[in-house]
């Protein structure tokens, strides 16, 4: 666990858990900061314990994190925006399926215009505005042309006005300040795990970004 990449593999009640807690706390004694995404509500004790932050990411939480935060970092040749729109890719394939080519192509314009329609451009002088949300981005698809633009919308809808609204579609208000955080996900239906535990992780990389600058 010496750096980002490790991975601990075993069989179950192998002590996994375990012995990531005990490496938790090691690196937190360091002053290092640590951040958990725990989908079976495990890390609680832990948090209590060393005085961490509980964040409950679920449907009656008031913790909103929205997925179109930019980092608002200048940085010499990178394209902020265009990196953070690889990665809103990579997150609607993780909320509505595989894409064709051409629905790929779609929704490039698409979040493209969704941030340009908010005074957000490439110019790093821009990228500091409030961003746009996930129903911004719905929006967006249904005014398009393409017949394939409304149907990538629909399978938007439910996280804008379905079951599921409200949940992915609000502006950020966590504020990370404590050396240990644990986002609690375990309240979340199974299938919506893999999009929080993507949008957690990418704001948590975001607000890094941030305080390295």
């Amino acid at each position: 666990l010496e750096n980002s990449n490790s991975v601990i593999l075993g069989k179950s009640g192998g002590g996994k858990s375990f012995l990531v807690k005990l490496e938790a706390m090691r690196h937190l004694m360091f002053d290092t900061e640590v951040f958990v995404i725990d989908p079976e509500g495990e890390y609680t004790a832990l948090a209590k314990a060393m005085s961490g932050d509980l964040i409950e990411f679920s449907f009656n939480s008031p913790v909103k994190i929205n997925p179109f935060d930019l980092s608002g970092i200048i940085e010499e040749g990178e394209n902020e925006l265009g990196v953070k729109i690889l990665s809103l890719h990579a997150l609607m394939r993780v909320i509505m399926g595989d894409l064709t080519p051409n629905e790929d192509a779609i929704l490039d314009r698409a979040l493209v215009l969704t941030y340009k329609q908010k005074g957000i451009t490439p110019d790093p002088n821009t990228q500091k505005k409030e961003p746009p949300l996930i129903e911004d981005l719905y929006k967006t698809l249904l005014g398009m042309e393409e017949q394939q633009a409304k149907l990538l919308a629909e399978r938007l809808e439910k996280f804008v006005k379905g079951s599921l609204a409200g949940i992915f579609n609000q502006q950020s208000n966590v504020d990370l300040k404590n050396p240990l955080t644990i986002f609690n996900i375990k309240e979340l239906e199974a299938e919506l795990r893999p999009i929080a535990m993507f949008i957690i992780l990418d704001f948590i990389w975001t607000r890094i970004k941030r305080d390295e600058i």
